[in-house]
């Protein structure tokens, strides 16, 4: 996904993998953080940065408007 672009819808399909898995079972982390910071990419299981980013940009919208939101703040989609 580049910048500027919508997230995609969250299907079922989309949800089941793993990447989406990596960010749907964060949240207790993200009410932590409060999508406050750059720290809120930590919480997603990743190889590095740009890996929790591609799946934060691919799933947001299996989390929810807030996580969209905070992805598009950072400048990761």
């Amino acid at each position: 996904m580049t910048f500027g672009q919508t997230a995609p819808v969250c299907t079922k399909e989309l949800a089941r993998t793993d990447e989406c898995a990596d960010v749907i079972n964060a949240n207790a982390c993200y009410n932590q953080n409060r999508f406050n910071n750059a720290q809120t990419l930590q919480c997603i299981d990743g190889k590095d940065n740009a890996d929790r980013a591609r799946k934060a940009c691919m799933c947001c919208s299996c989390v929810g408007v807030q996580m969209c939101d905070w992805t598009k703040k950072q400048k990761l989609c």
